[in-house]
């Protein structure tokens, strides 16, 4: 009977979690409560959210790890390969480190999760969940490298590290939105491709002469 139990509560905290995913996308963070995704997951018991994840704090937290958890296990290998190479100028490699795992994962799975990080970059109370949760350590290991394998000021370093991350995230969340409309979009090696060009572009424009 505990086995059975515990299925059913890993299936209904799943089911949670989809619903929550897919409602936070759709009509942002703040818009959402809790019955709200009860409802959409087909719960009776409007506390179930409540049980499973304690508030919505929990929940938003909960559905940013179970996704980027994946990400980060897969973008951390690809550092550490990085990393054995031994070539601190490989600017590619590092910026495909941070891109080819987030976009294997959302083409993988075929959700949410792209429009919800879109959701999460605007609105200040999901930012704050999902700051510095461990699930993140891969990424901001990416930037530590980048910074040490690039020579900028550091005002235009924060600056141009925000621009690649809104870039990331905001192109992504596109070309998920395109699959699910049905509508034409590039391949999936095409995306990274030109996720990891346009990026690396970022991150090696010019110097504006203003900034020491």
């Amino acid at each position: 009977m505990g086995v059975r139990t515990e299925s059913r509560g890993d299936l209904a905290r799943a089911t949670l979690l989809d619903a929550a995913e897919r409602l936070f996308a759709e009509q942002g963070i703040e818009a959402v409560s809790l019955r709200d995704i009860c409802a959409a997951a087909g719960q009776r018991n409007h506390s179930a959210a409540q049980y499973h994840f304690g508030d919505r704090r929990g929940v938003v937290a909960a559905v940013f790890e179970r996704r980027m958890g994946v990400v980060n296990e897969r973008r951390q290998a690809m550092l550490d390969r990085w990393e054995h190479a031994a070539d601190p100028t490989d600017v590619a490699g590092l910026v495909a480190a941070i891109a080819v795992p987030l976009t294997d994962v959302v083409a993988e799975t075929d959700a949410w999760y792209g429009r919800f990080l879109a959701r999460t970059q605007w609105d200040p109370f999901a930012g704050d969940v999902v700051a510095d949760l461990p699930v993140g350590a891969s990424y901001r290991r990416a930037l530590g490298l980048l910074a040490a394998a690039t020579d900028l000021p550091d005002i235009l370093r924060r600056l141009r590290f925000d621009q690649i991350g809104t870039l990331l995230v905001g192109t992504v969340a596109g070309w998920e939105w395109q699959g699910h409309r049905g509508t034409r979009r590039v391949g999936l090696s095409d995306l990274q491709a030109e996720l990891v060009s346009t990026m690396c572009a970022v991150v090696g424009a010019p110097i504006p002469r203003s900034i020491p």
